[in-house]
């Protein structure tokens, strides 16, 4: 390949990206360099220098003996999603709400069994300790992650929770996949998940799934975060409505009518 020739560059950017889907659909799981290769047909040789590149762009991170997608692409997204009408769409309603306008709120999505944050509202009072755009959490030490667990099938959630190792951020946060799949099905029940000092001590978060961007059908989850102290009954209640005002302002309308609602 001719490197000071444009258009002799073209085949190895399709590749390139061929190689970030592949990634992409592996939801998490690492692929070796051979994996790619029979996956996208093309020669092991070529794909290897690919996947060096990528690698040293920070677009892909080595995992063991295999690939990963890297931060790089979360940070792109993140400027990317800065300019998504949803997310301003988030931000408007976070201030126009009643009482999440001065607390700490969030957007996620669930990556295998991790949440990224899309987008954080800090309204009067911001908790500085919680997470930031782009950063990732264990799903099951989150608020956000076991909203989005529990729109899942229960039998899918527990295959994908089956012989999995959950990581700790606290004393308090759930590593078994039975206390796990319990905390979910109560999620259902009520409508919201809790994060009561699973993530960090001291501080409590609720969140509620939403349907997707409208763009989009892969759900997402919007939650708020508040310190223990504060939180008694009547403000839990208030905090929840606003969530579900907010959730309804963003949700696809091309889903069923309900189809994100927790317990339905």
């Amino acid at each position: 390949m001719n490197a000071s020739d444009p258009g002799s560059l073209v085949p190895a950017v399709t590749r390139a990206v061929a190689i970030l889907d592949t990634l992409g659909e592996a939801e998490g799981r690492p692929l070796s360099v051979s994996e790619i290769a029979r996956a996208l047909e093309l020669p092991k040789s070529s794909t290897g220098n690919l996947c060096a590149s990528l690698e040293a762009a920070g677009m892909i991170t080595r995992n063991g003996t295999g690939f990963s997608l890297g931060r790089k692409l979360v940070e792109l997204g993140g400027r990317y999603l800065a300019t998504v009408d949803q997310v301003r769409d988030f931000y408007e309603l976070c201030r126009r709400s009643a009482h999440i306008c001065g607390e700490t709120a969030r957007v996620a999505v669930l990556d295998g069994l991790d949440v990224l944050y899309l987008a954080r509202y800090d309204g009067t009072q911001p908790l500085r300790l919680t997470a930031n755009i782009g950063d990732r959490f264990p799903a099951n030490c989150t608020a956000t992650g076991k909203a989005i667990l529990a729109t899942l099938d229960p039998a899918v959630a527990a295959d994908r929770l089956r012989g999995r190792t959950l990581p700790a951020l606290s004393e308090r946060s759930l590593t078994s996949a039975p206390a796990l799949l319990e905390d979910l099905a109560r999620t259902r029940e009520r409508g919201y998940s809790i994060d009561d000092e699973e993530a960090t001590a001291g501080v409590v978060c609720l969140a509620v799934p939403v349907g997707g961007f409208r763009a989009d059908s892969a759900p997402f989850a919007i939650s708020v975060t508040v310190l223990k102290a504060r939180l008694d009954d009547e403000f839990r209640e208030a905090l929840l409505k606003d969530l579900r005002v907010i959730a309804a302002g963003l949700e696809n309308p091309m889903l069923p009518q309900g189809a994100s609602t927790v317990g339905r």
